[in-house]
């Protein structure tokens, strides 16, 4: 088995899971806007919750960007990488 053939099967579940780390947080963010909104609409709202609420759901959008920036960057170069594993294995980098 080439190193290649070694590496992109976990550089591939790397990208799966980043993907589904995106997908959770914007989930989350999305639950604490419908949470903040239900108690919004109680007779008696308490104010208290609504702040957590929406403030968990600014850090949900922070990790977001976080991990849409720099960390999605990095990725891409893990991925990248391994196709130049591919390609020095079969001599076209020398």
């Amino acid at each position: 088995m080439t190193y290649y053939e070694r590496a992109k099967p976990a550089s591939e579940e790397l990208e799966r899971t980043f993907y589904a780390a995106l997908e959770a947080a914007d989930r989350y963010a999305a639950l604490m806007d419908a949470l903040a909104a239900e108690e919004e609409a109680r007779d008696e709202p308490n104010a208290e919750l609504v702040r957590r609420f929406r403030h968990q759901r600014s850090e949900a959008a922070e990790l977001t960007g976080a991990m849409e920036g720099q960390a999605l960057e990095t990725l891409l170069r893990i991925i990248d990488r391994v196709l130049m594993i591919k390609h020095t294995e079969e001599g076209k980098f020398v």
